[in-house]
C-alpha cells in the first residue's frame, strides 16, 4: 500500500487526473472508433472484452471461427496488445488517483478506503489476464475447452464488476464532499446572517 499511496500522491493533482482522464478516454475512442466496431462487423456479434455478463463455450467458438486473418491480425494488434494494455492501466490509476483525491478533501480515512484505492488496478490486471486468455483462443493456440472459456468469462465479468464498484465509489465520495460543502457554505452564510454579540452591556 504504501507504494501505491506515494504513487497516488503524485498523481492525484486536479490536472493529472485529467490528464489521465483525457489518456485513457482517447484510448477507449481509438478502440471504439477504429479497431472494435471492424472486429464486431466481422464476428456479427460483441468482442470478448465487451461481453459485459461474460460468454460460454459456443459463443467463444463462434467468435474464434468468424474471424479471418485480417481480423485477427487486428485484434491481436493493436487491439490486444497496444490500445488494451494502455487503457486498464490508464482507466485504473484515473479511477485510483480520484478515490485518492476525495477521500483526501473529506478526510476519510479507513480499512475499506485502502481497499478501494486497490480495486481499479485489480480491475486492470484482470483485464490484462482476460486479454492473454482471449490471445490464446484467438491464435489458437489452446483448445477453446469449457476451462479456458470459463476463465476467460470470469475474467471478464470480474473487470467489469470491479470497475463498477470503483464508479459507485466515486458517486458517494463526491457527494459526500458536496455535502460537506454544503454544510460550510450554510456555516459561512449563517456567521454573516447571525454575527456574534460584540459583548457590550449597558
Amino acid at each position: 500500500m504504501s507504494i501505491l499511496n506515494s504513487l497516488l500522491l503524485k498523481t492525484s493533482s486536479v490536472k493529472k487526473i485529467c490528464i489521465s482522464f483525457v489518456a485513457s478516454h482517447l484510448v477507449l475512442l481509438l478502440m471504439m472508433v477504429f479497431t472494435l466496431p471492424v472486429i464486431n462487423d466481422q464476428i456479427g456479434t460483441q468482442v470478448f472484452d465487451l461481453q459485459t455478463f461474460g460468454y460460454d463455450v459456443s459463443v467463444a467458438k463462434s467468435i474464434v471461427d468468424n474471424l479471418n486473418n485480417e481480423t485477427t491480425a487486428l485484434y491481436l494488434f493493436p487491439q490486444l496488445s497496444l490500445l488494451d494494455v494502455l487503457y486498464p492501466f490508464l482507466m485504473a490509476l484515473f479511477l485510483s488517483s480520484l478515490l485518492f483525491r476525495l477521500f483526501k478533501i473529506t478526510k476519510t480515512t479507513s480499512k475499506v478506503t485502502s481497499i478501494l484505492l486497490v480495486i481499479p488496478f485489480l480491475a486492470m490486471i484482470f483485464d490484462y489476464a482476460e486479454n492473454i486468455c482471449v490471445i490464446l483462443m484467438i491464435t489458437k493456440s489452446i483448445e477453446i475447452s469449457e476451462t479456458i472459456v470459463l476463465l476467460s468469462s470470469t475474467f471478464t465479468v470480474l473487470k467489469g464488476v470491479l470497475t463498477s464498484i470503483a464508479w459507485m465509489a466515486i458517486l458517494v465520495y463526491a457527494i459526500k464532499w458536496f455535502g460537506i460543502k454544503i454544510i460550510e457554505r450554510n456555516k459561512k452564510q449563517t456567521m454573516v446572517h447571525h454575527p456574534k454579540s460584540s459583548g457590550n452591556k449597558f
